[in-house]
């Protein structure tokens, strides 16, 4: 009776998980963070598709390189900069207990205070990368997009006529749908900004729509992401293809140019930008900073993985610690360096590191260490603490003449005894 009892206990809890799996899916708000946290767990235990089981950097065996990073590191453990300085064979951590040789902001959501002690004290002793960006929200994209480049993609949904897109201000929420205007005031999110519907695609491929995601490490471009999507999933990070291109096949130098000096601007040193070019107008929209991007880019294969993380290595040294990088970098000859566990594959992909990348030509106008001055001046100063310790209690009446009369009876025990003392102690004491 009790075992047939216990069994449907059982399946009543194993039900009961299930629908709460199923609801959690269901709450879902970014359909991406599925795979994404699948192949997230994968490569935390298998770095496999990494290449060689030795790295040619492992081969030179050279003292690693040492980057110390502030900020939420569970969610840099998710990033294409963990991946890339992984593959590096960086050493990398959160305190700051070694001589760092750079250091990372990690801020996903722009929220870490520059003003607390810990923070003013690290940016004394490291420098670190994005620790002047200003913001990431599609609002402040949309406005800082049209101070720079003069024109822009956000509409006010009580005025335009027409569709429009909604998308969360948030970074990386993948929140945002169609919305047709105008509407009523009180209809507005307030958190999310009001985009007209930009369409980048091919006469050829009518369902397909473009995008391109531009990594940036300081004045560098080390290359594009072209991807191909469908048209219903323009919102998701499914696509059809992904493939690794040279900036200057989808976008002009003076783009890229305008592309790098608008980071400056916002104070983006790292990052990906999201891209689209208008098909009536030509023009480019920069519709999303994304200072944490995530790895890996959905569709992208094994050997895209490798070449994609050494090319940005290679930007990456060459950008932030430029004096390591003739014995650190990744020789053209090993950018692809992809071996399959017991399978065949063809020719090496060739990738000239110099040949795809682009190098802005124009001064560098992002001073980090006059803003870092900047900043310590601006910080008021820490006031040290008074010592508001309470003074010790004293102790109770007549313990410490106790404690002077055990001592005096230890040290009388300790002093050799005289004859009038032996005397005295066989005398029986009496009472008149």
């Amino acid at each position: 009776m009790f075992r047939i009892i216990f069994f449907f206990i059982k399946i009543f809890i194993m039900q009961k998980s299930d629908l709460k799996s199923i609801r959690d899916l269901l709450k879902q708000d970014d359909e991406s963070l599925l795979e994404i946290k699948e192949e997230k767990e994968k490569e935390k235990v298998n770095y496999s598709y990494f290449g060689e089981a030795t790295s040619y950097l492992q081969s030179k065996n050279q003292t690693p390189i040492k980057v110390n990073i502030y900020g939420d590191f569970s969610d840099f453990e998710k990033a294409t900069a963990y991946f890339m300085l992984k593959k590096a064979g960086v050493f990398f951590q959160e305190a700051i207990d070694k001589n760092f040789d750079i250091g990372w902001f990690w801020d996903p959501r722009i929220t870490i205070s520059k003003t607390v002690p810990k923070i003013r004290e690290r940016s004394k002793k490291v420098r670190l990368i994005n620790f002047f960006l200003k913001d990431t929200s599609k609002d402040f994209v949309a406005k800082t997009v049209e101070e720079h480049f003069g024109y822009t993609f956000k509409v006010d949904p009580n005025t335009y006529q027409g569709y429009c897109i909604a998308k969360h201000n948030g970074n990386g929420t993948k929140s945002c749908f169609f919305l047709k205007c105008p509407i009523n005031a009180d209809e507005i999110f307030h958190d999310h900004c009001y985009q007209k519907i930009i369409n980048f695609s091919s006469p050829t491929e009518r369902d397909v729509l473009f995008e391109i995601r531009v990594p940036i490490f300081r004045n560098i471009i080390p290359f594009v992401f072209f991807k191909r999507r469908s048209k219903g999933l323009r919102f998701t990070s499914k696509n059809r293809s992904m493939t690794i291109s040279k900036a200057l096949d989808y976008l002009s130098a003076e783009e890229c140019e305008s592309i790098i000096s608008y980071c400056q601007k916002v104070g983006l040193e790292y990052g990906e930008l999201d891209i689209l070019r208008c098909d009536e107008s030509g023009k480019i929209y920069i519709i999303d900073v994304n200072n944490t991007p995530w790895w890996p880019p959905n569709n992208l294969g094994d050997i895209d993985r490798n070449i994609a993380l050494n090319l940005m290595w290679n930007a990456f040294l060459e950008g932030f610690l430029p004096q390591k990088f003739a014995n650190y970098h990744i020789p053209d000859a090993n950018i692809d360096d992809f071996v399959p566990e017991n399978k065949p594959r063809g020719p090496k992909k060739v990738f000239c590191y110099n040949e795809i990348k682009f190098v802005s030509t124009k001064p560098y106008s992002f001073n980090y260490v006059e803003l870092l001055k900047e900043y310590h001046k601006s910080l008021p100063k820490i006031v040290p603490k008074l010592n508001t310790s309470k003074p010790p209690p004293t102790p109770p009446k007549g313990k410490d003449d106790k404690n002077k009369n055990d001592k005096n009876d230890k040290n009388e025990k300790n002093q050799p005894r005289s004859l009038i003392s032996n005397f005295l102690s066989t005398i029986t004491p009496f009472s008149i």
